[in-house]
């Protein structure tokens, strides 16, 4: 700020004051700001929603589910995206998949998507009813695992 006295024609006149404000200090404290608060911002993952009627089994965890692809087993089959590529009867698949190496259907819709996004991470969200058994999931872990999912986080269901 600078103080500009004019003493031309007479005493009784005011000083007039003009006044610079230097806006380049401020921007800059202001893209500091921005770039402190754009760093520190952190996206709340997205939480999954159970469909299918399925029981979640109970979890501890305190983490929420990252926004990945989520397959889901039900007694009524496996999802993939909202549509089923293998029924079930009562929680049990109809064929038998114990003795292959991987489940067709299921590696084919996998590869598919892993091929279709360009920052594939290998992560899967596997939500699946409590009383699925063990032998049911394991023939569609090795499925995952042969299509490049390596990473498969299963979906709990928080304690309340």
């Amino acid at each position: 700020m600078s103080l500009v006295h004019k003493s031309f024609g007479g005493r009784n006149r005011k000083p007039q004051i003009h006044a610079d404000l230097n806006l380049t200090p401020m921007i800059d404290t202001l893209i500091v700001l921005l770039i402190f608060l754009v760093k520190s911002y952190s996206v709340t993952p997205s939480y999954l929603t159970p469909t299918q009627s399925i029981e979640l089994s109970r979890t501890t965890s305190k983490d929420g589910a990252p926004d990945k692809p989520a397959l889901i087993v039900g007694k009524d089959g496996i999802l993939l995206n909202g549509s089923i590529l293998i029924a079930f009867k009562n929680g049990v698949p109809i064929r038998d998949f114990s003795k292959d190496p991987y489940i067709p259907e299921l590696k084919d819709r996998l590869d598919k998507m892993k091929n279709s996004d360009p920052q594939f991470s290998g992560t899967l969200i596997l939500q699946a009813d409590k009383s699925i058994p063990y032998h049911v999931l394991k023939p569609i872990l090795r499925t995952a695992g042969v299509a490049g999912f390596y990473d498969i986080k299963f979906a709990g269901q928080g304690a309340e």
